[in-house]
């Protein structure tokens, strides 16, 4: 057989507000807990390439692009290979395929090469939910490969049931609850309200019409400052377990002003959008120390000194991206603003991040 490959990609999002909400069982124990995100053009992408061998097993490589790292082995042992951590979600993933067809690898494997490449457009570590988006990549393209190869011989997965197996997989790498957010984002794009709900989760697509204005108004930046949001997620999980001072209050206001934001992008209300916008940063950055920093409130106040923006940290904070919103009804009458403020915050040494809003969620396609 000669060598076939499938390719796949996923958005990554900004979250615009009601991120940490849609971490089980947080969502559980809140008032009707939303979350809205929107997915950009900063993609994460796999491709598997694979062909038969004349004789004997075949062998696997994994490979992370922007991570440069890369292992090989022989499939018989994939069930105890160690990879390295940013090839861990790679092999758990091929792990879950594989092990729904257990006899097939036994005990010397498969007569045939394949090799899964990833790439991810994000930074590490910058809030946009990079590696959640790169495991929607991943499993895109190993459900493709399962299918043609016939490894699985029930049914193809459906987007949900994608997103559970991707949940639960980056929970055990990150050893931590894992939110789901990023999932959705990266599954179906758009701008998108998320309702957290008991038993299933309603994602609703708001206006694909008001994403132009929104990409005019929004400046995505990185502060240069990587951070772990499941470790910064665990420690408002724990806050919040634990009932420590008024941190469900909190949650509680931060889900209100997700639902002021949603119902601001169904008004097509351009203030009202920034107003609720600084409505769940101003309360977010007091659920705990380091989630906001001073060189991030030192850009805040000096973007605020050439316009009016509102803006947040994405993700759980501590470092990573941030993004500004100018609520003015006629963005194109503001550039110079823009320009400004990129150009004071690129002499801070932060940089700016250009991207476009994406309609499209996970993409998978297959070549000869």
């Amino acid at each position: 057989m000669s060598t076939e490959i499938i390719r796949s990609q996923a958005p990554t999002r900004i979250d615009l507000a009601g991120g940490t909400l849609d971490i089980w069982p947080l969502y559980l124990l809140l008032k009707q807990p939303t979350t809205v995100n929107l997915a950009i053009d900063l993609y994460a992408e796999a491709t598997i390439e694979w062909s038969a061998k004349a004789s004997g097993a075949g062998s696997v490589t994994l490979e992370s692009v922007d991570q440069k790292a890369l292992i090989d082995f022989h499939w018989n042992e994939l069930p105890s290979i160690a990879p390295p951590g940013s090839l861990e979600l790679h092999t758990k993933l091929l792990r879950f395929f594989c092990d729904r067809l257990e006899s097939t690898f036994l005990p010397t494997g498969p007569a045939f090469d394949l090799k899964l490449t990833t790439r991810a457009g994000s930074p590490a570590g910058a809030g946009l939910g990079g590696s959640s988006t790169l495991s929607v990549a991943i499993i895109g393209a190993l459900n493709e490969w399962a299918q043609r190869m016939g490894l699985d011989h029930s049914k193809n997965l459906t987007s949900e049931e994608m997103i559970k197996i991707v949940s639960d997989i980056e929970s055990r790498v990150i050893q931590v609850p894992a939110g789901l957010q990023d999932y959705y984002g990266a599954m179906y794009g758009g701008l998108q309200s998320l309702r957290w709900k008991v038993g299933s989760h309603d994602h609703v697509s708001l206006p694909e019409e008001i994403l132009t204005g929104l990409e005019k108004r929004i400046l995505l930046f990185y502060s240069g400052q990587s951070r772990n949001s499941g470790i910064n997620n665990w420690t408002l999980f724990k806050n919040f377990i634990d009932r420590q001072e008024d941190v469900r209050l909190k949650f509680d206001k931060i889900a209100e002003a997700t639902r002021n934001l949603e119902a601001a992008f169904q008004q097509r209300d351009w203030t009202a959008i920034g107003s609720a916008i600084h409505q769940e940063w101003e309360v977010r950055k007091t659920l705990a120390p380091g989630i906001s920093t001073p060189e991030i409130e030192k850009a805040f106040a000096v973007a605020q000194s050439i316009s009016p923006v509102a803006g947040k940290v994405c993700g759980a904070g501590g470092g990573g991206c941030f993004f500004l919103y100018l609520p003015v009804d006629d963005p194109d009458a503001h550039l110079s603003e823009f320009s400004a403020i990129v150009e004071a915050l690129q002499t801070m040494g932060i940089r700016h991040l250009p991207f476009h809003c994406t309609k499209k969620g996970l993409e998978v396609s297959r070549d000869h």
